[in-house]
């Protein structure tokens, strides 16, 4: 049972909202979106909700943060007590410090923003590396940050992965969800180390006791974005003797020949979470968010 009584979704995300509602026995309604020639957006829901889930993931998120605020004035307008903002993917997570002079906070300015227009925001698996917990983001907010481990463990096993694969994580900041969905699935896991020197240029090392050879891999992964991590992880589990490879990222954010990189690069398969639409997509993340939606 939920307290809320509808699903607001904007038209790239509907099929994803719309499993959401129907895990929830909710109504769906499709917000309509328009853009001047100017770049300016126009939101409409016509639609009245009293306690409102507000479903969008925040991949290019400059124009998306604009309009789920302006739909969110518009549901508060019209008599919505309650607002929920379901954001699989929330942005700006990345900047969390200082790293140079002259920069912002950005997981700050963004939390304390959308916090004045939302009463809970639930994501998964948000960039929380060097933050505490995900209230700290938005403050005086309900707040539900969640693992993608189940929902990963659930997919391996309907791929029916033997006992002796290993499930290897690209960095140290993916090692509570290489750990929490090995655990599922009794598997031996991995985490390699990763020298990062710009966007796309990466290096990931395995630990010399990482047990690859002649077993099944299955690389799992928070945010695919470029993929050069993705692919710098291969080589050195491919160099380990590992085989056959596949992969699984959470968020797939990345576009152009990347999968086609990942093919060339003997990836057997790519798939990814629903909650940013992309071909990759495959693990519905609907029963996930339903549960914790319910509390």
């Amino acid at each position: 049972m939920t307290r809320y009584t509808g699903v607001y979704a904007f038209p790239e995300s509907a099929e994803a909202a719309e499993r959401l509602a129907d895990r929830l026995g909710l109504p769906c309604f499709t917000a309509e979106l328009h853009r001047f020639p100017d770049g300016e957006s126009l939101v409409r829901c016509p639609q009245r909700v009293e306690r409102a889930i507000l479903y969008r993931s925040l991949d290019n998120p400059n124009d998306k943060l604009v309009e789920i605020v302006l739909a969110a004035s518009v549901l508060r307008r019209e008599g919505a007590r309650e607002l929920c903002l379901v954001a699989p993917y929330m942005a700006y997570m990345r900047q969390d410090a200082v790293f140079r002079p002259g920069e912002p906070v950005s997981q700050k300015v963004i939390g304390a923003w959308l916090a004045q227009h939302f009463d809970r925001i639930v994501c998964v698996e948000p960039h929380l590396h060097r933050t505490g917990q995900l209230d700290e983001v938005f403050p005086g907010r309900t707040t539900d940050a969640l693992s993608a481990a189940p929902v990963l463990a659930e997919r391996l096993a309907a791929w029916g992965v033997s006992p002796d694969t290993v499930l290897v994580g690209p960095d140290e900041e993916s090692a509570p969800l290489i750990e929490a969905t090995a655990a599922g699935l009794g598997l031996s896991w991995t985490v390699a180390g990763k020298e990062r020197r710009g966007d796309r240029d990466v290096t990931v090392t395995l630990p010399e006791t990482a047990d690859l050879a002649g077993r099944p891999a299955v690389i799992l992964d928070d945010v695919v974005s470029s993929g050069e991590t993705i692919l710098s992880c291969a080589r050195a589990v491919a160099a380990r003797g590992a085989g056959p490879l596949r992969v699984i990222g959470v968020h797939a954010l990345h576009a152009g020949n990347v999968a086609a990189r990942f093919a060339a690069a003997g990836i057997e398969a790519f798939e990814s979470c629903d909650g940013v639409p992309h071909p990759s997509n495959a693990i519905p993340l609907a029963p996930l968010l339903a549960e914790a939606l319910r509390r």
